[in-house]
């Protein structure tokens, strides 16, 4: 064989082999593409708040600091006041905040995936019973679990729990029954019906109670209400175990809470599992959360308790236990 033929049978040769190597990269992208398709990129999100300000606009700020640092989706931001459903168009899904924000959904004909968060567990299940809706949520409640570990790691003298309620939801402390079912603990449960019963109510259980676990209702804690239950407390000798910083600050022991910052790093990471997944997490509590220890009134009531930090590394600790 020549050295013409001999050229012209390997540039052959090198030429069936590109196009055998452009035909197994077409065929390697058509697999990627099968497991990873282009509507697995970035995400257009619409962040609809209940309200404009507080906690919802800290949430949004702090949302918008996680999408920076993680990227994958943007961010539009509106509020309950100026939405209207022609505004979910063009997005890929909602991220309700607040009861209010996720009332209004409900209440719209909205075909893409909705994630309620800083609402009360009670009111999603509410407003979103209908179980063909492509919808999850954050709760903005404590799990029961959780709460009643930390007042057995804080006030581990204490033995009966007192809780108030409202006469027309006795039905919702179920799952706080069980949850004292599989501990040491007793509770000791009043139900009232209407604010001028509330605090003859409270004043009874409170004769039984060795702390008193606020539960999330505005029937029950609201501006009208808060710094009599606090007083009222105190002068039983009964440490009150809150809900919100606030709560801790005017005058509860220690409050349990997810502050905005911690539900949006949870939110971010419910949005990176929907477009990975094109599913959301199942609705749960927060995963992220803090305590604050009021060490003034702590030592007012002769209690010796940790710090908040330790008290919070301890639970997260116990949590993590298989």
């Amino acid at each position: 064989m020549g050295p013409e033929r001999v050229l012209v049978s390997f540039q052959s040769s090198r030429s069936a082999l590109r196009r055998l190597g452009c035909c197994c990269l077409a065929g390697v992208l058509s697999l990627l593409c099968a497991f990873f398709p282009a509507s697995a990129g970035a995400a257009s999100v619409l962040l609809l708040l209940s309200e404009a300000g507080g906690a919802y606009n800290e949430f949004a700020e702090a949302l918008k600091t996680e999408r920076s640092s993680r990227g994958g989706f943007s961010l539009t931001v509106a509020t309950r006041a100026e939405f209207s459903p022609g505004d979910v168009s063009g997005h890929d899904m909602v991220i309700a905040a607040g009861a209010g924000a996720l009332r209004v959904l409900g209440q719209t004909d909205v075909s893409v995936p909705v994630l309620g968060v800083l609402v009360p567990q009670a009111a999603f299940e509410s407003i979103a019973a209908d179980p063909s809706r492509r919808w999850s949520a954050i709760y903005i409640d404590q799990p029961f679990s959780r709460q009643l570990a930390l007042i057995r790691m804080a006030l581990p003298a204490a033995r009966r729990v007192g809780v108030v309620v409202d006469a027309a939801a006795v039905d919702k402390l179920q799952p706080l029954r069980s949850a004292v079912s599989a501990t040491p603990l007793q509770l000791s449960v009043g139900t009232f019906s209407g604010e001028p019963a509330l605090f003859p109510v409270l004043a009874q259980v409170l004769e039984k109670a060795d702390v008193f676990l606020a539960l999330p209702d505005p029937q029950i804690h609201n501006a009208g209400t808060v710094r009599n239950l606090l007083l009222t407390s105190f002068r039983a000798r009964v440490p009150v175990v809150g809900f919100s910083s606030a709560y801790a600050r005017a005058g509860a022991v220690m409050s349990l809470y997810s502050s905005p910052d911690q539900i949006a790093r949870q939110t971010a990471d419910a949005v990176t599992q929907w477009m990975r997944d094109r599913s959301w997490p199942h609705p749960q509590h927060p995963r992220h959360f803090t305590v604050s220890v009021n060490a003034h009134v702590a030592r007012s009531l002769g209690l010796k308790m940790d710090d908040g930090d330790l008290l919070r590394d301890r639970l997260i600790r116990q949590e993590q236990m298989p």
